[in-house]
């Protein structure tokens, strides 16, 4: 578009300054040939050797001849017409010829004329012509130019079109291939182009991936050896505060209870932290048959008092029970903790199709707004129900992980989170030969 705009003003800048020096040049050249002509008749009159007649069928050319006497009267004219007061030029203008030669332009018999004044020995000769042959022309070029310029202005945008098109192929190349990287998947790009700014910005991309692949792989190390590192003196303290509990009275009993519950959350958010890190250091899973109503969603709704399952035929998948389990129990301490209306909690085992295991987790909370539904799955990411911010990043990485989906549809009054896995090609082959 810029270059489009650039070059139809570049055109209509050649056409103006195009039109301007060949107007100029046009007149230029009149100017001078009257001025000639006019200088011509004067010596031929001052040497008395022919005729204001005679003279003009020669240096003039076909234009107009006056004479003027020395008193800047209009004595005769070429052309009858050209003899009335109406055809004399301003006698000021006569009156200085008399002493130089002067150029003038301006009007007679109602049209524009250039004319040229020359003095001799008893009064002045002026040579006039009519330029408006000189309009045509220029209008004439001007369709000319006008016409070039737009089909230069149209070849330019081709042209230009292709050449930006093949200088900016490497670019959207590269930009395509970026598009396809992800968090997870940080691997170089792959440039066989010459070596010029593209390969360089190829090369500065690929540097930036790698120091990126560096940090995320510190950081899930330091995760994972962190996370590991605390659960042991984690461990040890609720050990310690069981057997106090045990042990104290029952005025020490509320505090000690307080203190494991806390114990219990730091616990937890450890063990997140855990499953999290290994879920990305770890990408392989340890595959069961698992019945996804009687071995995940109701051993976990049982942790849960108050929650319901719902569920019809039994949806085998392949995959790992415990961190099923891990998924759909991140998913029912949000739903729990969001929960307000006496409808509360429930979780239903179903199937969209033959070929796909659903889970759904559904409470009657406040909902979620729209630009926040999939914000909520990032890592570290808290809503308004608060939690570690862990919970549902870990939840959809189990399901990409077991070659499944995790969504959120969410309105006041009702937040369903979905989860669709593939069912096992045994159940498959069954279904369709029930079909």
């Amino acid at each position: 578009m810029l270059a489009g705009a650039a070059t139809a003003l570049l055109a209509g800048l050649t056409l103006i300054v195009s039109y301007v020096i060949v107007r100029n040049g046009m007149y230029e050249d009149l100017r001078r040939s009257l001025r000639e002509d006019a200088a011509t008749l004067a010596s031929v009159y001052a040497l008395g050797e022919g005729s204001a007649g005679g003279s003009l069928s020669g240096p003039t050319g076909g234009v107009v001849l006056q004479v003027y006497g020395p008193g800047a009267q209009l004595l005769a004219a070429s052309r009858s017409e050209w003899e009335t007061p109406q055809a004399a030029i301003p006698p000021e203008v006569v009156i200085g010829a008399g002493l130089v030669p002067t150029p003038w332009s301006g009007r007679l018999l109602g049209r524009p004329v250039e004319a040229a004044l020359a003095p001799f020995a008893v009064g002045v000769v002026a040579v006039i012509a009519d330029p408006s042959y000189i309009q045509d022309t220029l209008r004439s070029l001007s369709r000319t130019l006008l016409l070039v310029a737009a089909v230069l202005v149209v070849l330019s945008l081709l042209v230009g079109y292709l050449v930006a098109a093949a200088s900016l192929r490497p670019v959207t190349l590269l930009a395509r291939r970026v598009s396809r990287l992800d968090p997870d998947r940080l691997e170089p790009l792959e440039y066989d182009g010459p070596r010029d700014e593209v390969a360089r910005l190829a090369e500065t991309v690929n540097e930036l991936l790698r120091r990126l692949a560096q940090a995320r792989a510190a950081q899930r190390t330091f995760l994972a050896e962190t996370s590991h590192e605390l659960r042991t003196p984690l461990t040890s303290l609720r050990g310690f505060l069981d057997r106090a509990a045990r042990l104290a009275g029952p005025a020490a009993a509320e505090d000690l209870g307080d203190a494991r519950r806390v114990t219990g959350t730091m616990a937890r958010l450890v063990e997140d932290l855990l499953l999290l890190s290994r879920g990305e250091l770890v990408r392989e899973i340890n595959p069961h048959l698992v019945d996804l109503l009687q071995d995940v969603a109701r051993p976990v709704a049982a942790e849960f008092p108050g929650v319901r399952v719902e569920g019809g035929a039994p949806r085998l998948v392949l995959g790992d029970p415990v961190r099923l389990r891990q998924l759909v129990r991140n998913l029912l301490a949000n739903a729990v903790r969001a929960a307000t209306g006496p409808a509360g909690v429930a979780v239903r085992v179903g199937a969209d199709d033959p070929r796909t295991a659903v889970l759904e987790v559904e409470d009657d909370g406040p909902g979620i707004p729209p630009e926040m539904q999939e914000r909520i799955f990032e890592k570290f990411y808290k809503g308004a129900g608060g939690g570690s911010g862990l919970g549902l990043a870990i939840a959809r990485q189990v399901a990409k992980h077991h070659d499944g989906t995790l969504t959120v549809e969410s309105r006041p009054g009702r937040t369903v989170f979905t989860l669709r896995l593939p069912v096992v090609q045994e159940e498959e082959e069954e279904l369709e030969a029930r079909a």
